[in-house]
């Protein structure tokens, strides 16, 4: 009998989410140098991240941010962690009516901003037509729907006449 314990398995740390509301004081060092022009085009704000974890190709230990299609390498820094919800930016979504406060629609999740003063992430749409809708909506107000798939064709032809059949006079 052994007294030694197998070693743990790391823990999983990443994905995570958070939003940045303040520049970090150290300048743009914590920032990988070819993305520090869209780092600041987006830092500070109340845009909710996603931390996808460690960028392989590089020597330096950056993590990978990314919001929508919006990517950016960054060294672990100081930014506010928040509990996912489960939705993204690029998220096919349906609005729940919910006893009638809301008005039913599906589109894509175009924005995920923590709302400071409410204490809650918000989430902003985008129809399926392309028109933003303004309303901020909750996690409750949403579920998770898939963009309908085209069916096949198909034709329903009848079977064992081999063409004997009377044509009637009008």
């Amino acid at each position: 009998m052994s007294d030694s314990l197998p070693p743990l398995p790391p823990l999983k740390t990443d994905p995570k989410h958070g939003y940045f509301p303040w520049w970090p004081e150290d300048g743009d060092n914590w920032v990988h140098p070819q993305d520090v022009a869209v780092a600041r085009s987006v830092i500070p704000s109340s845009r909710v991240w996603r931390r996808e974890g460690i960028e392989p190709a590089t020597p330096e230990d950056y993590v990978v941010m990314r919001y929508g299609s919006v990517q950016i390498r960054v060294r672990r820094t100081l930014w506010r962690e928040l509990r996912s919800e489960g939705f993204e930016v690029g998220d096919m979504v349906e609005v729940r009516p919910r006893g009638m406060t809301n008005e039913p629609h599906t589109g894509h999740v175009r924005d995920v901003l923590w709302n400071e003063h409410e204490g809650r992430i918000e989430y902003f749409l985008l129809g399926v037509e392309g028109t933003p809708f303004e309303h901020a909506y909750t996690a409750q107000d949403l579920r998770h729907t898939e963009a309908p798939r085209p069916q096949e064709e198909f034709r329903i032809e009848p079977s064992g006449d081999e063409g004997d059949f009377e044509l009637l006079d009008p």
